[in-house]
């Protein structure tokens, strides 16, 4: 299997993440709307450190209104191998995000592949690797069964040329149960010796990694205490991005609401991004009580 080094996208190109988020966004808004489950996959990998504040704002603008694949693809054109086989392997976990990967999500993840210069026997492992780790995740697998299951699907990526770096941080990797992740990550290649402690954190991100600290002996107490806080600052930072895409999405409904209130252009516009406004807010209450019932 590919050792190549775990992607960092803090140190990648701003536009090219700029691309990179918006294509997840387009990918959600594929059937009309961009609903909860979506939404939580692209927060929870979104890293906008080193980013311009008009990036950013970009970004954030995206959860309202988000872009054409192709502009987006064009921001990523040079980008190397792994972030491009990334790019897709996210585009399938937002498509399936779901269960249900309709024909559209499927005609669009192909213009993407296309996009991309990724073969179509590559997407096809792309997609049976994000089905089988989302059975794993969905279905609650004892370690054993989760282990083989990846791994199989983990070899059907690298018989085809995909680099498994580009599962490293993909939302169906990181919704895994303690048990399937840590399996998972085994299977991958990717034990906590491969990859750096702060990395890990980052990785698995607030959400199981107390579970997966207790679950596997990592280092002693001085290092678990710089992984838990770290992971308590990635969970921040995650906070903070659903916060100023609500604040946005808040403007936004109170600009329309003030002129032309009778419209009934406003009114559906206004009732569409209440909808997503209510989904957003339910994330952010959801990451919040996470971070405060870790810290009791």
């Amino acid at each position: 299997m590919a050792t190549e080094a775990p992607l960092d996208m803090s140190k990648i190109d701003g536009d090219e993440r700029v691309g990179f988020y918006g294509a997840l966004f387009a990918m959600a808004a594929t059937d009309g709307s961009v609903d909860k489950d979506e939404m939580q996959i692209i927060y929870e990998l979104m890293i906008l450190d080193g980013m311009t504040r008009e990036q950013k704002a970009t970004v954030h603008s995206y959860v309202l209104q988000p872009p054409p694949l192709r502009e987006c693809l064009r921001a990523m054109d040079r980008s190397d191998r792994p972030l491009r086989y990334g790019l897709l392997v996210n585009l399938v976990d937002v498509a399936y995000a779901d269960d249900d990967y309709t024909p559209g999500e499927r005609d669009f993840v192909e213009e993407a592949a296309r996009e991309l210069s990724i073969s179509q026997q590559q997407l096809e492992a792309v997609e049976e690797f994000v089905r089988k780790a989302r059975e794993v995740k969905n279905r609650g697998l004892d370690d054993r069964v989760a282990e083989d299951i990846l791994k199989t699907a983990a070899a059907g990526l690298s018989s085809v040329g995909v680099p498994i770096t580009a599962v490293y941080f993909s939302g169906t990797v990181v919704g895994l149960s303690a048990a399937g992740i840590t399996s998972g990550l085994a299977a991958l290649g990717l034990g906590f010796g491969m990859i750096p402690g702060v990395g890990v954190a980052i990785l698995l991100g607030t959400a199981v990694y107390v579970a997966i600290t207790r679950f596997l002996d990592v280092g002693g107490r001085r290092k678990k205490e710089i992984l838990r806080k770290e992971a308590e600052r990635r969970a921040q930072v995650v906070i903070a991005n659903m916060q100023e895409s609500l604040n946005h999405l808040v403007e936004q409904v109170a600009r329309l609401s003030a002129s032309a209130a009778e419209s009934a252009a406003n009114r559906e516009a206004i009732a569409q991004l209440t909808a997503r406004l209510r989904s957003l807010q339910q994330l952010l209450n959801r990451r919040k009580n996470e971070l405060a019932a870790r810290a009791r």
